[in-house]
């Protein structure tokens, strides 16, 4: 016996197969994926496997890669002292009322000329 809704005949007999079929479809659907979702997986669990592998060759080949950073980071950090101590002098000379280890927003020079003003003149950075 058909219902009418809106004027238009419904059997709920036939709405309530057919989103038994809809669901029936659905479940079936993802039955029949399982197979290629599983393939899937198994491929990305290669890739993982396969970078680790990688990755333990490099370590083995080139050694370990945070005691390379770490050479490199103190040779970096030797040069850097050779250069300031080979530059001491010239800094005494530019500006020796600077503080060692005091950061600097801007050049500081003092120009005296004689029978004249003393002139401070510090050149900002621009950013």
């Amino acid at each position: 016996m058909a219902l009418y809704i809106n004027g238009r005949p419904v059997n709920p007999i036939v709405t309530f197969l057919a989103g038994a079929a809809v669901i029936a479809c659905m479940i079936g659907l993802g039955i029949l994926l399982l197979p290629i979702i599983g393939g899937l997986f198994v491929i990305a669990l290669i890739a993982v496997v396969c970078i680790a592998l990688y990755g333990a060759w490099c370590r083995w080949r080139y050694g370990d890669p945070f005691a390379q950073m770490q050479k490199k980071a103190e040779a970096m950090m030797r040069r850097e002292e050779q250069a300031e101590a080979a530059d001491e002098p010239r800094e005494e000379r530019r500006g020796g009322d600077l503080k060692p280890g005091t950061a600097r927003t801007g050049i500081r020079r003092t120009t005296t000329v004689e029978d004249a003003v003393v002139v401070e003149e510090i050149r900002r950075k621009d950013i």
